[in-house]
């Protein structure tokens, strides 16, 4: 998923199904920003900052039930000057 999930009206039904269409180990990676449109994002990503948005994105793994926990990588391209890109990740639980 890239730089939409803060777009998401059933979050934990579509990790659920993410995790239906993985097999056991799989990975699902979710690239972030923080750039939206604020017409379009749900309420709580507005009042985060971009720390609280990688816990929010590692709720959505960890209360669909389906994923080991998540971890974040800092992919921006000058962290802390220019605008901050993550990834956030976690393997399908083994069966």
């Amino acid at each position: 998923c890239v730089v939409s999930v803060d777009y998401l009206n059933q979050p934990k039904e579509i990790f659920e199904e993410i995790a239906r269409v993985l097999r056991p180990g799989g990975e699902c990676l979710i690239s972030m920003s923080n750039r939206c449109f604020p017409t379009k994002a749900f309420k709580i990503w507005l009042q985060t900052n971009d720390l609280e948005h990688i816990f929010i994105v590692g709720s959505f793994f960890h209360y669909s039930g389906k994923f080991d926990p998540a971890s974040c990588e800092d992919i921006s391209p000058n962290p802390g000057r220019s605008d901050p890109m993550f990834i956030v990740k976690a393997a399908k639980k083994s069966d």
